[in-house]
């Protein structure tokens, strides 16, 4: 989705109850599907199967397919190829132990296409700043809605800030399922950053993100995010310029936060790597990608889980 879409583009505020995702949803979500027990069109069935409240089931039934691991098909749901890898039987990270899962994770609900919420619009694909405070994005929620010819309460905007705060900041305060923080919260994203004096005299916190290198970020989590960005954003592009990669509405650079450095650094090794699927050309003093055939999402999938016995789940 280039800017120019997203601009035009309906989000949501809402679905997700005020609640962020919690490290055990996903693979009790992901086994009941995977057995058949639909815990989603069935509340009371949820509570049960799940061990949630209400209002938890309803909130993951929306986390399930932000997140990208099942999807409701012909009335049924399902786990999607990457849901099979990961939670399926032989699953290559079944109870969210791996941080490359927890980036992909971030991946896929940051560029989630249908129905995507606008927090991670904002914040991830749109703020170009590093610091950030709750009233700044109070401003720009009402903004949107104002565009969207929409009605938002405060307290929608602010819960549906908070969600997504809570989603990659540690510390949450609270008893049982409230004091449990995201899993995401761990990536390390999202720090607090001091406070700061409002108009009003008050003092606010201030968040920021990390702008460091990633090393925990794979180069073959980084592949498998940069061609999944160019078949949504330039589908039928042979050749991009490395500073898309780097900062483009929703790039693998601009939702990892990653220094272009870095960026250039991850390209060029893809590139000289065997069985390289990009090549690197400098052009008119910039670099440009070449990407010659556009892999499908198996063959993306495989390289990414090439060791581990999950890829036999993925269908072809």
């Amino acid at each position: 989705m280039n800017k120019a879409a997203a601009d035009s583009q309906t989000f949501r505020f809402g679905g997700h109850q005020s609640f962020a995702l919690r490290t055990a949803w996903l693979p009790k979500a992901a086994l009941a599907i995977q057995e058949g027990d639909d815990v989603f069109s069935d509340p009371l069935r949820g509570v049960v199967r799940l061990g949630l409240g209400k209002n938890m089931v309803e909130a993951l039934r929306v986390w399930v397919e932000a997140y990208g691991v099942a999807t409701r098909n012909n009335g049924k749901w399902e786990l999607t190829g990457l849901g099979k890898a990961l939670f399926g039987a032989g699953g290559y990270d079944r109870f969210l132990e791996d941080e490359q899962t927890l980036w992909l994770l971030h991946w896929n609900i940051a560029t989630l296409r249908e129905n995507p919420f606008f927090a991670w619009e904002l914040l991830i694909n749109r703020w170009s700043e590093r610091f950030f405070t709750t009233t700044e994005i109070m401003i720009a929620f009402a903004r949107e809605a104002e565009r969207a010819g929409r009605p938002l309460s405060n307290v929608s905007a602010r819960q549906h800030f908070d969600v997504w705060l809570h989603t990659y900041l540690r510390g949450r305060n609270g008893r049982g399922e409230e004091g449990i923080d995201s899993p995401l919260s761990s990536l390390g994203l999202v720090v607090r950053a001091g406070d700061r004096e409002t108009a009003q005299g008050r003092r606010e916190p201030v968040f920021a993100f990390d702008l460091d290198a990633k090393p925990t970020i794979s180069d073959t989590l980084f592949a498998y995010c940069l061609h999944d960005w160019w078949g949504k954003a330039f589908e039928f592009e042979e050749t991009v310029p490395l500073s898309s990669i780097a900062f483009g509405h929703g790039a693998p650079g601009r939702v990892f936060r990653m220094p272009e450095d870095e960026v250039l650094a991850r390209v060029m090794r893809l590139a000289a790597g065997r069985g390289a699927r990009i090549e690197l050309i400098e052009s008119f003093n910039q670099y440009m990608v070449r990407r010659p055939a556009r892999p499908t999402e198996t063959q993306l999938l495989r390289d990414l889980f090439r060791q581990q016995p999950a890829v036999e789940l993925i269908d072809a």
